[in-house]
């Protein structure tokens, strides 16, 4: 307090943030990238819950706003990001659904690799999402694991996948280096 000597006991502080995260060093290598998912909720359509609302910048997480994918409920949901050429992925963030349901991203598996193949399920997993805070800003470290292609997918259930942002940073990887 200002003018005023004394001790000041706080039991609790709590400090809260909205929207995107700060980014970790580099930029996001999915932004506006080609993207594909499993399947659009009818309802919303592409519009408004397409696969590129996963990374068109906007960190809002009401799906209303229309800046979430979503997919239909359906067995073994999945999106995908082609980063354009191969990379060693460090780090993925995702941002869950802050309206409700958040509870549908438990368990979702972040593939990394450079195959297309069952539509990226097959890679190497790097993390599985376990935070389902409605809000909340997975970051899974993916210790550069290398690949074109980043799969997000709930395995072995029926489920909808709602993604609200999908970020990823990591360095181009360079094959040739003669």
């Amino acid at each position: 307090m200002p003018g005023r000597r004394g001790i000041l006991t706080l039991c609790e502080v709590e400090v809260v943030a909205q929207g995107c995260p700060r980014p970790p060093v580099g930029y996001n290598l999915a932004r506006e990238q080609p993207v594909s998912q499993s399947s659009t909720h009818k309802e919303y359509g592409l519009e408004k819950a397409g696969p590129g609302k996963a990374v068109d910048g906007k960190c809002d997480g009401i799906l209303d706003h229309g800046s979430c994918s979503h997919t239909q409920g359906e067995s073994d949901p999945w999106w995908n990001v082609d980063l354009g050429s191969r990379y060693s992925v460090s780090t993925v963030i995702v941002k869950n659904r802050e309206d409700c349901c958040g509870e549908r991203l438990k368990g979702a598996q972040i593939h990394v690799g450079d195959s297309k193949d069952g539509q990226g399920k097959q890679d190497p997993i790097c993390g599985t999402i376990t935070d389902t805070t409605p809000g909340s800003l997975s970051t899974i470290s993916c210790d550069g694991r290398k690949g074109r292609y980043v799969t997000i997918t709930i395995p072995g259930r029926v489920e909808v996948l709602t993604l609200c942002e999908v970020e990823v940073y990591g360095t181009q990887v360079w094959d040739d280096c003669n």
